[in-house]
């Protein structure tokens, strides 16, 4: 009997296991979790491999690295402020890994790959896209995903979603997660999904709703939007704002642009060549906004007199523009290490049923936001 079957017997990790046969004071484990492991390890006779948990043991002590670990997957790849936000997000959950004694081992890129990943574990073909856009597949299949899924010590994996500025239905591929028993998973990102596995939420929608809800109360009643596609939480956001307050919502006034600064700065001067009457603009990341702001300036208008300019995501560079740039924050590195912490708790048997945090977000008003011109 192998620790890897004593686990499939019990329904847990084999991580899970692992600590309750060593008795590692650290295992979260419930008591009738351990207790039935305990009692197949009885039952069947497993005597641990002394020599094997020696050579381990020193390992560890020699190269002072946690034995366990996690991946994390995204599934799209970043653009210039993203970036920014990912490394906050990274930090957050390598800080968290560590104090389980686990190491984020993978950190890998692309849609392409979480197709490759349930394609890997004999699932069954992914659910029809037809109604939805196109998955955007930015890379090819990263190699690494044989090695993950062959890798003993490889115990969950954390999908974190596409960014808020996208309309990548992810869930279409994570509904099918659960169905591998080999693995944990949990979702992270900016958009609920119907799927029964753990998510750590900061809603991308509601965050859109709340910026355009503090250009309404400044008196804007023409608002413009320059970001991602319509199917993006930023742009339902903006959509649902604009109805809640009982304004137009005209297309003359939106521009759907490439994550960038080249877009978000040929998305406002277009805007801006066809006689743009809009008091405020919403931009769907700060990213873009950067773009729009110097769109704005060199059209000889000036921020936030003539114009407001409000975004999402509060990177570092959007304190040092000048104006300096009024953005919706999101916790990135509690989200990380939330990420984290729940997902260990899952491999190691602290909870069964699936859980759902959702973390708040907040405006944070700086320069580039006025009252609306009279």
């Amino acid at each position: 009997m192998t620790l890897k079957e004593i686990a499939a017997e019990a329904g847990v990790s084999v991580s899970t296991v692992s600590r309750v046969i060593n008795q590692n004071g650290k295992c979260p484990a419930g008591k009738e979790v351990r207790q039935r492991i305990l009692e197949i390890a009885k039952r069947t006779g497993y005597i641990p491999n002394a020599h094997a948990r020696s050579l381990k043991m020193h390992s560890i002590r020699e190269n002072q690295t946690p034995c366990h670990s996690i991946a994390c997957l995204f599934t799209q790849t970043a653009g210039i402020g993203s970036e920014q936000s990912r490394s906050l997000l990274i930090r957050g959950m390598e800080e968290e890994s560590r104090l389980h004694g686990y190491s984020l081992k993978y950190s890998l890129s692309s849609i392409a790959g979480l197709s490759a990943l349930t394609s890997t574990a004999g699932l069954p073909p992914l659910a029809s896209t037809a109604s939805l856009p196109p998955l955007a597949s930015t890379a090819s299949c990263p190699p690494l995903f044989s090695d993950m899924t062959a890798d003993s010590n490889m115990d969950g994996i954390a999908i974190i979603g596409s960014s808020h500025t996208d309309g990548v239905p992810e869930g279409q591929y994570l509904c099918r997660l659960p169905d591998w028993p080999a693995l944990h998973f949990i979702y992270t990102g900016f958009q609920y999904l119907e799927s029964p596995i753990d998510q750590i939420v900061c809603d991308g929608q509601k965050a859109a709703s709340d910026a355009v809800d503090s250009l309404v109360k400044s008196g804007h009643k023409r608002i413009a939007y320059i970001g991602g596609s319509e199917y993006s939480s930023p742009f339902l956001g903006y959509c649902a704002a604009l109805k809640k307050h009982g304004l137009p919502c005209h297309e003359s006034r939106i521009r759907h642009v490439p994550i960038s600064m080249e877009g978000g700065y040929l998305g406002a001067g277009e805007l801006l060549k066809s006689g743009l009457d809009a008091t405020a603009c919403f931009c769907s990341n700060d990213v873009i906004a950067i773009g729009v702001m110097r769109a704005v300036r060199e059209s000889g208008l000036f921020i936030p007199g003539d114009i407001s300019v409000i975004s999402m995501d509060d990177i570092n560079v959007g304190r040092y523009l000048d104006p300096m740039l009024t953005t919706v924050h999101f916790p990135l590195a509690e989200m990380g290490r939330m990420t984290a912490k729940i997902l260990i708790d899952r491999i190691e048997g602290g909870h069964h049923l699936p859980m759902k945090i959702v973390l708040p977000c907040h405006v944070v008003e700086r320069e580039s936001c006025g009252t609306a011109p009279a």
